[in-house]
């Protein structure tokens, strides 16, 4: 059983001794207590490590350069590196990686049934048209933004570091990273900025009875593409890419706020004031309903008779756009959870606690997930609320597909096959009944 803390208590003597860990004991004469070199540059490192324990590995340009030169002075010291990606250090060995691997799965999934969804809305009849164009685009968008973790796939360190295979990756040292990172960034908000107009056509639909957004086109574009596109764009002028806690590139730490967080939250913030209002609204006129009294249409005055046909309205409403209603609360869930960790586990910048680790590890005292339990929690990222905020944001096109690809597409497409085999494609499904927001 290893004690609580397997490091000497710098403020009292060695066991059996009169003598102080950081007085002048042989085993650290420097009277420091509990420091290790592995932060140190060579010109204070004063006896080179002849081993690295892991997960620490060999720095081989300080070995080729005898001495004079670290491959990166901010994870290397005497002779040892901390290999990127860094993060997997503080854990248990390999389950960080196991779990993106299970998150990456999940996005090539995602994208697969996205680019399905889309291919269906494409091909079948009747759904190029406002407001089904606008799963349609929303499900384009997601399968971007899914579609984003090719590059990971095998291999995520070819984008999570650079070549020394020390660095982490950035603009400046990986064009890989930066091109993922920007068409993550491009995907994430253009994915974010569809579903939201879903629940401004909802809500439009819903309380208003209106088709505002169908005769402004333009707008949605520009929300749904461009101002994505342009943001993506700065930070790849800005040189503001890099590699943080994923498998994959994205904004920077420094820059996320600005480039990625400041967007969402505009987009998705008013969003889901809306979607309160909306079904605040349905909720209203449904208690409204089941208390009105039946009352024939000939005996009704034309005001009654609007507010009932309004109810009737609404109902419709609810039966037609649960679809929409569900799967904005997932997406504004995820991008809430995620916006949550990044902000709260990710830009932790206290790094008191590496000396005391680094001794951990290099003295043997205790296993890398045993070290990382006492002195690296709390100071990195917390493994299960990882995986959570990684695990809902890999998943947009997933809800997607399983909340719009209906039955009535099957059939849809059943027809269109068989109307390609015996009648060369001439025979059309019969169109079904009018609603105001078939989706």
């Amino acid at each position: 059983m290893l004690p609580a803390n397997p490091l000497p208590d710098c403020s009292k003597p060695v066991l059996g001794t009169d003598m102080y860990p950081g007085g002048g004991v042989p085993f650290q004469p420097d009277a420091s207590c509990n420091r290790v070199p592995f932060k140190s540059s060579n010109t204070t490192c004063a006896a080179p490590l002849g081993q690295c324990t892991p997960p620490f590995v060999l720095d081989l340009e300080f070995v080729s350069s005898s001495g004079l030169r670290n491959t990166d002075d901010s994870f290397c010291g005497c002779g040892c590196c901390l290999p990127c990606p860094q993060t997997n250090a503080f854990y248990k060995p390999g389950i960080i990686d196991k779990g993106f691997f299970i998150t990456d799965i999940l996005k090539g999934i995602s994208a697969g049934l996205a680019l399905i969804l889309v291919i269906s809305y494409i091909v079948l009849p009747d759904k190029l048209q406002h407001p089904s164009n606008l799963i349609l685009f929303a499900a384009i968008s997601a399968c971007l933004f899914s579609s984003a973790v090719a590059p990971s796939y095998g291999n995520p360190s070819r984008v999570q570091c650079a070549t020394n295979g020390v660095t982490p990756a950035s603009s400046y040292n990986n064009k890989l990273c930066e091109a993922q990172g920007a068409y993550l960034l491009f995907g994430a908000i253009s994915t974010t900025a569809w579903l939201s107009l879903i629940i401004v056509n909802l809500h439009l639909h819903t309380v208003w009875n209106s088709n505002w957004l169908s005769t402004r086109a333009w707008l949605a574009h520009v929300l749904g593409w461009i101002v994505p596109a342009a943001f993506a764009a700065i930070a790849v002028v800005t040189r503001s890419i890099g590699w943080n806690n994923s498998s994959m590139c994205m904004a920077t730490m420094e820059s996320s706020n600005a480039l990625l967080f400041a967007p969402l939250g505009a987009i998705v913030i008013p969003s889901i004031l809306l979607h309160v209002a909306t079904f605040a609204h349905i909720i209203h006129i449904s208690l409204q309903s089941e208390n009105s009294e039946t009352v024939s249409h000939s005996t009704m005055s034309s005001g009654r008779a609007a507010r009932i046909s309004h109810r009737r309205h609404v109902m419709n409403a609810i039966r037609i756009q649960w679809r929409a209603a569900a799967l904005a609360l997932v997406i504004s869930s995820s991008v809430l959870v995620y916006w949550a960790f990044y902000l709260v586990q990710g830009t932790n910048t206290d790094m008191s606690w590496m000396s005391v680790w680094q001794l951990c590890i290099m003295s043997g005292a205790a296993s890398q997930e045993e070290c990382g339990k006492m002195f690296a929690t709390g100071h990195v990222p917390n493994f299960v609320f990882m995986m959570i905020a990684e695990g809902l944001v890999s998943t947009p096109g997933l809800w997607i597909f399983f909340l719009f690809f209906k039955g009535s597409i099957v059939q849809e497409w059943r027809e269109k096959l068989s109307g390609w085999i015996c009648c060369g494609g001439r025979r059309r499904s019969r169109k079904q009944e009018e609603e105001f927001y078939v989706i």
